[in-house]
């Protein structure tokens, strides 16, 4: 706070100035300057009613919580530093690069303002361009965390309801039909890969023989496979975004069998790069996360649907449900925690409804349709 006495036109006049920060938010700062009072007394006056007036209005601020812009970074920086957050590097950046990008319209907006009708805002501007359904159930989720996350740090005190409730993302007409190969199709891509002697070819096999995700495939060392008991011992997936190795999606290991054909394969490889560390050999395109590229170009030479790498872990999945083996093991080993996920292949595999319409008999027999025509004959016998 100051008074200043100035000169101004030959006359001795006296200015204002109060500034306020909050205590418990400093970002939360008002100011007032009035010039041209005539005596001091006035001044002192002046001083006493602006600095009531400022006080009230950091107050009123205060009651209204930090602005959304103020939750995000804060949230940010605990996330950060918080070494028991229970998502990982990945989705934790993406969630914050959602929040960043689209929710800048809320930003000067005060957290308890902020309704239904500006989360619904949000939402449209993305489905208008283009975003899939997906996408904006995780931009939601992204917002939805961190007013959870400031209610339980008791940054957003009186809030009752979160603007992100009842707050619909609209469903897609049709459904998306998944890629996926056939059988036939599996086929020809391995088998057009060994002819062409195409140097993905061990990857992709692999691939198809363990359900493994690319990053498991790419993590994979030769310590991790068992011979002896024809078993992979899978702890780890590759993170071409960060470009570590970690755990796997699933933060839990899992065992994969080893079929006769996959030892095979693998005793090839072992013999052809007995020094080699990895199992797979290593491309810069792998490395960089590239490999659905090379796969879909492969796919549209040899005049098959082009489908990224991680449908080769859905045909893995389907075929296994199709030869009868239990939606429980297939999870298992392809290390799913959801079930819905699990559903989603099942449907795929159509294993549930196989058989469902045998007993529909409804076209006649052969032998039916003689006895038939037999009966017509005697017929017009009879009445000649």
């Amino acid at each position: 706070m100051a008074i200043n006495e100035y000169v101004e036109n030959g006359e001795n006049l006296w200015s204002v100035y109060v500034n306020i920060r909050s205590k418990e938010n400093p970002r939360i700062r008002v100011q007032k300057r009035i010039k041209g009072l005539k005596t001091q007394s006035a001044a002192l006056q002046e001083e006493k009613k602006v600095l009531r007036f400022l006080t009230e209005e950091v107050s009123k601020q205060q009651q209204r919580g930090q602005t959304w812009i103020e939750l995000v970074d804060a949230w940010e920086l605990t996330e950060r530093k918080n070494p028991d957050r229970t998502t990982s590097d990945t989705t934790f950046i993406d969630n914050l690069s959602l929040l960043r990008r689209w929710t800048q319209s809320l930003f000067p907006l005060h957290a308890l303002e902020i309704g239904r009708a500006e989360i619904k805002q949000i939402l449209r501007d993305a489905e208008r361009q283009g975003k899939s359904r997906s996408f904006q159930v995780n931009l939601k989720a992204a917002i939805n965390g961190v007013y959870n996350w400031a209610i339980d740090e008791g940054r957003l005190k009186g809030i009752t309801k979160l603007p992100t409730e009842e707050v619909r993302v609209q469903k897609r007409a049709e459904e998306k039909l998944p890629e996926i190969l056939t059988l036939e199709e599996v086929k020809k891509l391995i088998s057009e890969a060994k002819i062409h002697k195409h140097p993905w070819y061990p990857v992709w096999v692999t691939a198809l023989l363990t359900g493994m995700r690319s990053g498991e495939l790419h993590a994979l060392l030769w310590t991790d496979i068992d011979f002896e008991n024809d078993r992979i011992f899978l702890s780890k997936s590759y993170n071409p975004r960060f470009k570590i190795v970690k755990s796997t999606k699933a933060n839990y290991w899992r065992n994969v069998p080893i079929s006769t054909e996959l030892k095979s394969l693998l005793l090839h490889l072992k013999s052809e790069s007995p020094e080699r560390e990895h199992v797979l050999p290593r491309f810069w395109q792998w490395d960089r996360g590239e490999q659905a590229a090379i796969l879909r170009k492969f796919c549209q030479e040899i005049g098959i649907k082009s489908v990224k790498f991680h449908t080769l872990r859905a045909c893995f999945a389907t075929q296994l449900l199709g030869n009868g083996i239990s939606s429980v093991r297939v999870q298992k080993i392809c290390g799913w925690k959801d079930l819905k996920t699990m559903e989603r292949y099942v449907r795929l595999a159509g294993v549930d409804e196989r058989g469902a319409t045998e007993n529909l008999k409804i076209l006649p027999t052969d032998a039916e349709v003689m006895a038939q025509v037999v009966n017509l004959c005697d017929f017009k016998a009879e009445n000649s």
